[in-house]
Parts: C-alpha cells; structure tokens; sequence
C-alpha cells in the first residue's frame, strides 16, 4: 500500500536500531542521575530520568535475544 509507510515500520522494528537506542537512553541516563540514583530510589525523589533508565534498561533487554540469534547466524550458518 505505502512502500514508503514498510520500510519506515522494517528500519524502526530492527533489533539493532532497537538495542542502539536502548544504550544511548541507558547511559544518557546514568550520566544524568548516576552519582544519587540510589538515595534518590531511596528517598523517592524519582524524576523523568529515572524513567528514561528504565526505558533504556527495558530496549536493550528486550534486544538481546534477537541479536544474540543474528550473531549466531553470521558466525554459525547452517550447513546444508
């Protein structure tokens, strides 16, 4: 229907763009709240970086399996 509208949608669900975006919101975020994440955690002072590790943490956990499967692929090719 939109040639355009798939190959936006295959570049966005790629696992590789997926874990990318994961490390950059992962350390973006300990740069922001890494020195007092835990008296923060502790004393409830929780903020929207807080939130954005935990995206982070979320993107790059959900991207492991699917990259771990292509490493094995480009390493381990079947053999027919």
């Amino acid at each position: 229907m939109f040639p355009l509208l798939k190959k936006v949608e295959t570049w966005v669900r790629n696992q590789w763009v997926d874990a990318t975006v994961g490390f950059i919101l992962l350390f973006t975020a300990l740069n922001d709240t890494g020195d007092t994440l835990v008296d923060d955690v502790i004393t409830g002072n929780v903020g929207t970086s807080h939130g954005v590790l935990v995206l982070g943490l979320a993107h790059v956990i959900r991207s492991i399996p699917p990259v771990i499967k292509s490493i094995g692929i480009i390493f381990y090719p079947e053999k027919t």
